[in-house]
């Protein structure tokens, strides 16, 4: 999931239709089976995803994947950014939140009947070739989840504005993020592995 902070906060964005007024969005290289490379246009945000996976063990291989977001013709301040990246089981086996100084989710570990024992993990942002660095704010949601069909409008309702982010030298900015405080209403259970990570 993706969202865009403009002046009035952003609209949550968690799949590609065609009614979404998308510029672009779809494969730009897939093989069916071990790797592939889709992009999105969002206005002036064009966010690629890549994959490739490792043939191996007993369940499939180690798949990694890269997710690049840059902007086009701004012309103004780089607008930030949140993903949304999420892990879920469809209520069997477990997870657990790996965090470094108790807020920057580094990894979920977790386990299922059909996997075994996994870990994913979540590198920090990286510019590509001599750019500016990249600097993120990191926040982390735990909860129970109705169902993966309703991820969208759980992770919307935990969205508060609370947040302040400061890159280093740079004006302090608002933006939306998943919060733990708030959490989804009527629901006091934690969800599992929602996360964002607002970037500039």
């Amino acid at each position: 999931m993706w969202l865009q902070h403009g002046g009035q906060g952003g609209q949550l964005r968690h799949g590609c239709e065609q009614s979404d007024g998308l510029e672009r969005y779809g494969w730009l290289m897939h093989d069916g089976e071990n790797f592939g490379v889709q992009e999105i246009r969002d206005g002036g945000l064009v966010l690629r995803t890549e994959f490739v996976k490792r043939p191996g063990g007993e369940h499939g291989g180690d798949w990694s994947w890269r997710v690049t977001a840059r902007t086009e013709g701004t012309g103004g301040p780089v607008p930030l950014l949140s993903l949304f990246f999420y892990v879920a089981t469809d209520g069997q086996g477990t997870l657990q939140p790996q965090l470094e100084n108790g807020t920057r989710l580094t990894a979920v570990t977790g386990t299922t009947e059909e996997l075994g024992s996994f870990t994913l993990t979540f590198l920090p942002p990286t510019a590509e070739g001599g750019q500016d660095p990249k600097h993120a704010s990191y926040n982390y949601l735990d909860a129970a989840s109705p169902g993966l069909h309703r991820l969208t409008e759980l992770v919307r309702s935990s969205l508060s504005s609370r947040f302040v982010f400061s890159a280093p030298g740079q004006q302090r900015r608002r933006f939306f993020a998943v919060d733990a405080i708030q959490g989804p209403p009527g629901d006091p259970s934690p969800v599992r592995g929602v996360g964002s990570e607002p970037r500039s």
